[in-house]
């Protein structure tokens, strides 16, 4: 969950998407899928297995990289739900020392303490 704050949520949200990267990089799968609040639209919830999985799937040698040991992302897109009820926000996955074009998408919806986290995808765009 990310608490309400006077951050912008795209501030917010990136700090989130950085630090989820950074756990995977670190190999903390585990501790990824607890960052992760509520399970896709589908109803399908993220296992540390289906993570490594979609992962292998881009490439058999995907390495995630620490995301603060690259220059910033230049593909990042925020879209405020029009019904209010939160935003998606894609972005590139650091893989193998760059960005790479496997896109995390996430949704951060909102909710009385804060916006819960949701990975709906890991695919390429």
């Amino acid at each position: 969950m990310i608490s309400l704050s006077s951050k912008p949520p795209d501030t917010a949200f990136n700090r989130f998407a950085r630090d989820w990267f950074r756990l995977l990089a670190n190999e903390q799968f585990a501790q990824a899928v607890a960052a992760l609040d509520e399970p896709t639209s589908y109803g399908v919830g993220w296992s540390a297995e289906s993570i490594q999985h979609a992962l292998r799937d881009y490439s058999p040698n995907a390495v995630v990289t620490d995301p603060d040991v690259l220059p910033p992302d230049k593909y990042q897109s925020l879209i405020t739900f029009s019904d209010g009820r939160g935003y998606a926000f894609d972005c590139s996955v650091p893989l193998n020392g760059e960005w790479s074009d496997l896109t995390a998408q996430f949704e951060f919806l909102r909710r009385p303490s804060g916006f819960a986290v949701v990975l709906q995808n890991l695919h390429v765009l």
